[in-house]
């Protein structure tokens, strides 16, 4: 009777554990496992996903397919299709109201031939743009405003920006930017003002870096320029940020900084910017955040709090022994939620650096809604965008542990912890989790091979940490055979909602009861709650 009861009280505890995350809508297109993966971009048409695949036979056409999905998934028109010229093949993307642009190009090639399509979705009508007049370079970045067409990328080992007028054809370089020492770390639209703004990192005196934030309008010229030459102590520096609006045409830039020299990281940063480029810093170290080792077991915590105050006492900064890189922020109209990760590199490349100031990286880019880095690594864009690259190596990211700050706007901390990573390796260089922000609760949630992993922290308070949950369908009577790993993808979209795609072989029964087996991509909408949470207790 006992062995009963506890049998049922663990099925209980299962379904109420399943229940933090559920899967609640799915959409497939059939697809061979091994085809091109869809790419996705948010819009007010919808939930964009397109690819490009090819045609059957030999040759080497190849076709664009879309989709659009609404919040529940479904797609009222299904698969709309555009043929792709002869041995060209999609490079970047973007939107702009109603409009969807996608570059194609002939090759990887610096000087390969390239065009772009303006497709209007509503309509389902497309317009093709020769680009013919634009430097060689090795694109990063690609954008559209105001139908300009921005590349973004580096030519001679140099950075360049340049912005391709797709009606008059003519094409106009951003001043400022090409040069020796210099470095490209983020750009961002800014439609309100017809304008663009572009993050630089550029070597000054004594062998320090300054943080430029340069404001253009759309035929190349400085509006506006914010330099950053001296930040806090001398040998401190920036090591890396995120530039963000806040409201009123006030800015923030928030990352991590340290002594760049000696790869030390020392803490976070935020520097608020006013509308006439004025700024000012906060900075806050270990002893800001109580609960930075709070991915440690208890011993080990304590062993790493004592150091913490043993260097505090000595008054100096205590350090953060490995890279410590900012990877979202959230905000309310009276507080930042900020995600930083902790993680090591390995390389057996000599003097292989990373972050911002690396040679392989430090852009900041949203995957989510624009091309990305070229850098081959990536798994997302390795089957993507299969892109040439002088790369010759492809290090190892040792992801640690995940740190959350909620920070008042007025500088105060409200709260910190961190969930640990159990020290996963990987070759993906860029955020590896995806956070939600409902209210005061906040979820943190990864995948790692067939294993869905979510953490949850409520006003502060860890409440589950990793809890793990497999793969699964909406059809209780359908089964997943195989899932190619490689393919997943974990977006959050909004509120509690995530979105997984990936493709999979699915085995079911037909309409003659037989068994069959479809190949699918496959997008999967998850709902995650926190508050269906139960702590393990067994009865006595």
């Amino acid at each position: 009777m006992k062995k009963s009861l506890l049998i049922f009280f663990l099925v209980i505890l299962g379904q109420q554990t399943f229940a933090q995350l559920k899967f609640i809508e799915r959409y497939e297109v059939a697809s061979e496992m091994n085809d091109p993966l869809f790419e996705m971009i948010d819009s007010k048409a919808g939930l964009i996903s397109f690819r490009t695949i090819p045609e059957k036979g030999l040759n080497l056409r190849k076709r664009f397919q879309y989709f659009i999905s609404d919040s529940s998934l479904n797609s009222t028109e299904g698969i709309v299709e555009f043929p792709v010229k002869e041995g060209y093949d999609m490079l970047g993307y973007d939107t702009e109201l109603d409009q969807l642009f996608v570059l194609f190009t002939k090759g990887y090639a610096m000087n390969s031939s390239k065009y772009i399509l303006q497709m209007n979705l509503k309509t389902k009508k497309g317009l093709e743009f020769v680009v013919d007049n634009v430097l060689d370079m090795e694109l990063v970045e690609f954008l559209v405003q105001d139908q300009k067409a921005i590349f973004m990328g580096t030519s001679d080992s140099r950075p360049v920006l340049q912005i391709h007028d797709l009606v008059s054809k003519s094409v106009h370089t951003l001043q400022g930017i090409y040069g020796n020492d210099t470095q490209i770390l983020q750009i961002r639209k800014m439609p309100e003002t017809h304008s663009l703004e572009v993050v630089l990192s550029r070597k000054g005196s004594y062998r320090n870096r300054d943080l430029l934030i340069n404001t253009y309008d759309m035929i190349g010229n400085v509006i506006q320029e914010v330099k950053v030459d001296q930040f806090a102590d001398p040998g401190q520096e920036i090591m890396d940020g995120i530039l963000f609006s806040t409201s009123n045409y006030q800015e923030a830039m928030v990352g991590a900084y340290g002594l760049e020299r000696r790869n030390s990281y020392q803490g976070m940063y935020i520097m608020d910017i006013n509308e006439f480029g004025e700024f000012d810093f906060k900075l806050y170290t270990l002893e800001d955040f109580p609960n930075f080792y709070n991915y440690l077991n208890e011993k080990q915590k304590g062993k790493r709090d004592a150091e913490v105050q043993r260097e505090l006492e000595r008054r100096r900064i205590p350090g953060i022994n490995s890279l410590y890189s900012i990877r979202d922020i959230r905000q309310t109209p009276n507080a930042y939620f900020i995600y930083f990760d902790q993680f090591t590199v390995t390389s057996s490349r000599s003097g292989f650096q990373n972050g911002m100031y690396s040679p392989t990286g430090g852009y900041r880019y949203d995957r989510w809604s624009r091309m990305g880095t070229t850098i081959f690594n990536d798994p997302y864009l390795a089957s993507r965008f299969p892109m040439s690259s002088n790369y010759q190596t492809v290090p190892e990211y040792r992801y640690i542990s995940a740190h959350f700050v909620k920070v008042a706007k007025t500088g105060q901390v409200l709260w910190d912890n961190a969930t640990s990573y159990n020290e996963m390796v990987t070759t993906y260089p860029e955020a590896f989790g995806e956070v939600a922000v409902v209210g005061e609760d906040l979820y943190h949630m990864f995948v790692e091979d067939k294993l869905m992993k979510l953490s949850f922290f409520r006003n502060g308070e860890k409440i589950f940490e990793n809890q793990e949950f497999e793969l699964a369908l909406i059809d209780e009577n359908e089964r997943i055979r195989d899932t190619n790993l490689e393919s997943l993808r974990l977006i959050h979209w909004y509120d509690k909602y995530y979105l997984l795609s990936g493709t999979q072989r699915i085995r079911y029964i037909n309409e003659s009861g037989g068994d069959q087996v479809r190949e699918v991509y496959f997008l999967t909408k998850i709902v995650v709650d926190g508050d269906l949470y139960q702590p393990e207790q067994l009865p006595d």
